[in-house]
């Protein structure tokens, strides 16, 4: 019973420094091998396991990215994101959007 107490641990452990909650959207001519540079960071504050934005709902990538038209947006739990959702039982799971443009274009 203590080694599949163990295990489970361990598992469930394991299984939150995972970054499977990651989202990286490329936009324009960018691709993932472009040196970017990160210019913003937000953080998205939700409640009832994401049915509940606790801000406006939809950022506004101009608003951090300017006109740009080359820009990726990265959207993921951070390890602070996720040990509050785990200590809330998924009540408040926020995420963090960072915004990068590519380093010729600072």
């Amino acid at each position: 019973m203590k080694k599949l107490f163990l295990v489970s641990a361990i598992v469930l452990l394991a299984s939150t420094f995972t970054s499977c909650y990651t989202s990286r959207v490329y936009h324009g001519s960018v691709t993932e091998t472009t040196p970017q540079v990160e210019v913003a960071s937000k953080s998205n504050p939700i409640l009832l396991w994401g049915l509940l934005p606790l801000k406006k709902a939809n950022q506004e990538a101009k608003d951090n990215v300017g006109n740009r038209k080359n820009y990726t947006t990265l959207t993921q739990w951070t390890f602070v994101d996720g040990l509050l959702n785990c200590i809330t039982l998924g009540i408040y799971s926020p995420t963090t959007t960072k915004y990068y443009i590519p380093a010729d274009e600072k």
